[in-house]
């Protein structure tokens, strides 16, 4: 009996064991066919521009970084204006007491004359000329985790602070920059500093922008970049300057051109990617046909950079607004966009290369690029024009959708907008300069530093004095006049010192890209646009990917494994190494800021990124890339040990030039 009963157990142990393995296996089937249904590849060229894709942001609860107040897709992890991680919140009552910690040393503030020295920059620090991509540090805490002034990134910071200033309509029709309250004001905890000192104009006084700097960066004075009566840029006091917040575009018809205006301010306030959206439309309207003329630069690949600015130097306005076709001279590709990605690539790494001469890294944890103060002196005499080549190249990227592989300065992005430029701006071009600053500010014996009213910069081994003020070799820094000298030391760093090259840069920007259409954004939303998202995110990356299948219109079971196991690789990946894999699949390393689905080619349409499964012959393993259409060709790997060596294989490789491939 006990026999029997055993048997039946055992019997209906392997009956289970045996019903369970077919629902997998029919679950399996199951989730074969419905992969199959979602994998089909589009071959067809889509007609879409960017501005005409459909937006699931609307249709989605959208979450806001607690940080610098992003609305993010709900699937981000990572907010995509400053990489904080989704339920960070800011610790708006605490502020960093770090520098009144730190000691002031002679050799720091010595240092605090020098920014723009060429020897504190190494070329070594420069983006790499394919990678092309230093991905900005994302800055993940455990959710609900309070976030300080003392514990942001650069990135967070600097985003924090984009709604500091606003842009309020005035009873003439035009706009004048407000500072906002930030939220320690507005919370109380700081009532006692209610009593402001005023100067005889009402405005906040140098005195209270300097004494509060270090416990507040949100209280200082703003500056805004002006033209002054012979032309030259100069800084005025923000509240004095009123600004036109509209944007005017020429309509041509049959009778003649008439001018539309159209009030910014609306467009100004909506999401992010609405403001996407309307721009895409409106730099469109600019784009000449490509049946009314269009330009081919033919470069050389070792005289990239020398060619480049002969070739653009030498257009008339309109041609900016052409559509460009790039050859490397002696390379077979054709210029479907891929190659003008490569083009731009390697043209912006020479460019800010520190060494060339016009451009100097920044100093500080997270690498981004300002003028070079001796520009003049490192390129001689061309060096305006070399800007306005800069100028031009960064307003033609901006104009065809293309991405930087750099990332400009704060105080530089704050200039392209005309947005107030405030003292506590100057630890984004120097961390060391900024905080000796703060400490020269706050010391009680002052005299024993000799320090006087003057900077230096160094060039090729050079030093080379600088008068702040007319005479300030012979004026020394006291107690009494800290103030004025921390104020022009400031203005020297932040404008004067690079005041002509910066104009022509912005005057050649916008000859491309009208400033008015720049005005819509935001200095961090900008930098997005300009320069993409910061890390790529591999679900996005998975969900807007189609695959084309070797024999059927459906994928074998081995290429299924091989779409699994592409993902697990790239998910393995580190960040610059999905950002090379990117490069050499479409020529750039970049993301723009709808994520993935905003792929596009060189005519401005989108072209998602796509694989297509080259067979199974083991004789060639090696994975090509077509990057004028976003595609990579991949063999039928017999396993997944096998694709990863190829992948990594890709991410080290030198990835630049074009065959008949």
């Amino acid at each position: 009996m006990m026999a029997g009963l055993a048997v039946l157990v055992a019997l209906s142990v392997v009956l289970f064991v045996g019903t369970i393995v077919v629902l997998l296996f029919f679950c399996r089937r199951i989730q074969l066919q419905r992969e199959r249904e979602s994998l089909v590849f589009v071959q067809e060229t889509t007609d879409v521009y960017r501005e005409e894709l459909n937006d699931s942001f609307m249709e989605q609860a959208l979450w806001r970084c607690g940080v610098c107040k992003f609305l993010n897709h709900p699937e981000r992890k990572l907010c995509d204006l400053c990489q904080t991680l989704c339920g960070a919140e800011r610790d708006v009552a605490g502020y960093n007491k770090s520098h009144s910690r730190r000691s002031l040393s002679a050799g720091s503030v010595q240092r605090m004359t020098r920014i723009g020295e060429t020897e504190a920059f190494s070329s070594a620090r420069a983006d790499d000329a394919i990678g092309g991509s230093i991905s900005r540090p994302s800055f993940e805490l455990p959710r609900n985790q309070r976030l300080s002034n003392s514990n942001m990134s650069k990135l967070q910071l600097a985003a924090s602070r984009r709604q500091q200033w606003k842009r309020m309509p005035t009873t003439d029709g035009l706009h004048r920059w407000v500072r906002q309250q930030s939220a320690r004001r507005q919370s109380g905890a700081f009532a006692q500093r209610e009593s402001t000192e005023l100067d005889p104009g009402g405005r906040v006084s140098l005195n209270r922008y300097l004494d509060s700097t270090d416990r507040d960066s949100n209280l200082s004075v703003g500056y805004i970049r002006v033209r002054d009566s012979l032309g030259r840029l100069v800084l005025n006091d923000s509240d004095v300057v009123a600004t036109d917040f509209h944007y005017r575009i020429k309509i041509l018809d049959g009778k003649g051109s008439s001018e539309l205006i159209m009030n910014l301010e609306g467009v100004h306030n909506l999401p992010f990617p609405d403001k996407i959206r309307w721009f895409s439309t409106e730099i469109h309207r600019l784009w000449l046909p490509w049946e009314s003329g269009h330009a081919e630069l033919v470069v050389r690949r070792d005289h990239l950079l020398q060619d480049s600015f002969e070739l653009v130097g030498a257009m008339k306005a309109y041609q900016l607004r052409q559509r460009w076709r790039v050859v490397f001279d002696g390379e077979p590709a054709l210029d479907a966009g891929g190659v003008m990605r490569e083009w731009y690539t390697l043209l912006f790494a020479e460019l800010f290369d520190p060494t060339f001469g016009l451009f100097v890294s920044t100093v500080g944890d997270e690498r981004s690029y300002w003028i070079n103060a001796s520009s003049d002196l490192l390129i001689g005499d061309d060096h305006l024009a070399y800007f306005e080549f800069a100028g031009r190249l960064v307003g033609k990227a901006i104009l065809e959708e293309h991405l930087m592989p750099v990332h400009l300065a704060l105080p530089f992005l704050k200039h392209i907008l005309g947005v107030p430029i405030s003292f506590s701006d100057l630890q984004f071009l120097d961390d060391e300069i900024y905080n000796s600053a703060l400490m020269v500010k706050k010391i009680d014996d002052i005299e024993p530093l000799c320090l006087d009213f003057t900077a230096t910069r160094v060039v090729d081994g050079r030093v080379e004095i600088v008068e702040l003020v007319e005479g300030g070799a012979s004026i020394d820094v006291t107690r009494e006049n800290r103030l004025r000298y921390l104020d022009a030391l400031f203005k020297y760093h932040v404008l004067e010192s690079v005041s002509g090259q910066l104009l022509s840069f912005l005057t050649a920007l916008y000859d491309v890209v009208p400033e008015g259409l720049l005005k819509v954004f935001d200095y961090q939303e900008l930098e997005l646009l300009m320069c993409g998202v910061p890390s790529i995110d591999v679900e996005d990356w998975k969900k807007h990917t189609d695959f084309k299948f070797y024999s059927h219109n459906f994928p074998t079971e081995l290429e299924l494994n091989n779409i699994e196991w592409l993902w697990e690789v790239v998910e393995d990946l580190k960040n610059e190494d999905r950002v090379r894999l990117l490069q050499f699949t479409t020529g750039t390393g970049r993301v723009p800021a709808q994520g993935f689905k905003g792929l596009i080619s060189s005519d401005g349409r989108v072209r998602r990124f796509n694989v297509a499964f080259a067979g199974r012959d083991q004789s060639f393993l090696f994975p090509k890339a077509h990057t004028c259409f976003n595609r990579l060709d991949l063999p039928i790997y017999n396993s997944k040990e096998v694709l990863a060596e190829y992948i990594n294989l890709i991410v080290q490789m030198d990835i630049t030039g074009f065959t008949i491939e």
